[in-house]
């Protein structure tokens, strides 16, 4: 019937019986490795997701970057304006992203769309949105 695990889990549930889709999931590849179908029936066709885990983030992909911790008391109780929070929203596929700056206090977000992701095109953008203020601090 092609059902996924989920759905065939919460069947048995709904029966009285007991299996968690994970095992359901061993089983197939198990079986997979020894030769047999069953993956063919999954939606993805025994295509396994990318893990979202294996990305690193932070410490290692931005040089010279101070933790979030680290910040100074002030810029935490946002009562001053030029404390900026920023981050960037990445399109599906990578073709393109978006810088995003907002005010701690004021609230005020600036955003720019830069090309690819890379440390020089992030560096140009934040620049260039920022090079008019006179005094700012930006926590990424």
């Amino acid at each position: 019937m092609d059902w996924s695990p989920d759905q065939i889990a919460g069947r048995l549930k709904s029966q009285g019986k007991s299996i968690s889709h994970v095992s359901i999931y061993k089983y197939i590849w198990n079986d997979r490795s020894a030769g047999g179908v069953l993956y063919h029936h999954l939606r993805r066709c025994g295509k396994k997701y990318r893990s979202q885990k294996s990305r690193q983030a932070g410490v290692d992909c931005i040089l010279d970057r101070v933790d979030i911790s680290e910040r100074p008391r002030v810029v935490d109780e946002k009562l001053r304006i030029g404390d900026w929070e920023g981050d960037t929203v990445i399109s599906s596929g990578s073709r393109c992203a978006l810088i995003t700056l907002v005010d701690r206090d004021s609230k005020l977000t600036k955003i720019k769309k830069i090309g690819k992701k890379t440390m020089e095109n992030t560096n140009k953008a934040t620049y260039n949105l920022l090079k008019n203020l006179k005094k700012s601090s930006i926590t990424v």
